[in-house]
């Protein structure tokens, strides 16, 4: 018998990843992995409550940091970037790293700075 839903129409497993912090909220990014297809779906979620703040679209694949700001604005919620002085991509300034006279961001912290942190 098996499952008859056609390809990419449910959800058969949802993994949080780590959660982050922004102005005393946690939020996290939630993978989708739908029956049938090795595609993926990746949510922004509001941890206290569980909501999902990318209900009218989810990402295709995991958000950068600067689109998790773009959402967490949509929601009226003030969000600081700031460039990772490493890759030079743009950070979340309240998920970064202050290293010397600049942020590292998760991308690129490791055992390494933290150490000469």
């Amino acid at each position: 018998m098996g499952n008859t839903s056609r390809p990419g129409t449910v959800v058969v497993r949802e993994v949080d990843h780590d959660p982050f912090e922004v102005d005393g909220e946690q939020y996290l990014v939630r993978e989708l992995v739908w029956n049938g297809i090795d595609g993926r779906s990746y949510e922004l979620v509001r941890r206290r409550d569980d909501q999902v703040l990318t209900e009218d679209e989810s990402f295709d694949r995991y958000p950068a940091e600067a689109q998790i700001a773009l959402v967490l604005e949509e929601h009226g919620i003030d969000v600081e970037l700031e460039t990772c002085k490493m890759c030079r991509k743009e950070i979340l300034l309240a998920t970064g790293h202050r290293h010397d006279n600049g942020w590292v961001g998760s991308c690129c912290w490791d055992e390494r700075l933290r150490m000469t942190a």
